[in-house]
């Protein structure tokens, strides 16, 4: 794939949501080829993939124009969740980014989880295993250092009735502050998603910065009830 211009910031880096939006295209595409892609899976099953967490480790964040190579590899599977990596190489094979994610399937009208090892006949090369992938764990701080209301509109609900994973990241990143952006590229990112947004939310999306360490943790709420949590590790540009 190619970066296009759509899909980058002000400073030419990609956009994070756009990152990680090229890495979900590469994974339905191979779900495609066994009808169990976002589409067919609510289609067919009444059913959705969710994301629930990610850890990603960045080299370089492409650039505009860049040419891209995006692989992806189911690695394992328990009994609620799908495992699943990713890598990010630019046209001469020099890696850019690695990611590992986790993945559980929805009952769409219930909004339950259900056991991904008995709703799927092709487990794309993924092992069965009954240990679970430990992600680094992001702790929700007590104070704030920027605070930012969202809306949420029909373009931000995709096909399982809720808002989609990528726009958290925009919004997170738009809650700090420009000149921090435009100074500082992404290291790494861990995000854990703990409870879906809908039409009916009211988000608001929080920061607080760790200037010493260079990292920054993000958290969104729907009033008392935490949506999501992540921690951005930054490099000085």
């Amino acid at each position: 794939m190619e970066v296009p211009y759509y899909f980058v910031n002000f400073t030419g880096d990609i956009r994070l949501s756009a990152l990680v939006d090229m890495m979900l295209l590469t994974s339905e595409k191979q779900l495609h080829q066994a009808d169990a892609d976002s589409t067919e899976m609510v289609k067919n099953n009444g059913l959705g993939w969710v994301v629930v967490q990610y850890h990603m480790d960045v080299k370089k964040m492409p650039r505009l124009g860049q040419k891209l190579k995006i692989t992806t590899q189911a690695t394992s599977y328990n009994k609620y969740f799908f495992y699943r990596d990713f890598w990010v190489d630019d046209e001469d094979g020099n890696r850019m980014v690695e990611a590992t994610s986790a993945f559980v399937l929805i009952d769409i009208k219930a909004r339950k989880i259900v056991s991904a090892a008995d709703r799927l006949e092709d487990k794309f090369g993924a092992e069965e295993t009954t240990k679970l992938v430990r992600f680094p764990r992001v702790k929700v701080p007590d104070e704030f250092d920027f605070e930012q209301a969202q809306h949420i509109g029909y373009y931000n609900i995709d096909v399982n009735k809720h808002v989609n994973n990528s726009y958290y990241f925009d919004w997170m990143v738009d809650t700090l502050d420009m000149d921090f952006i435009s100074s500082h590229s992404l290291k790494s990112m861990d995000i854990k998603y703990d409870k879906e947004l809908n039409m009916a939310s009211d988000p608001v999306s929080y920061a607080k910065l760790d200037n010493t360490n260079n990292k920054s943790i993000h958290w969104i709420k729907n009033g008392d009830v935490l949506n999501v949590v992540a921690q951005f590790e930054w490099n000085d540009k």
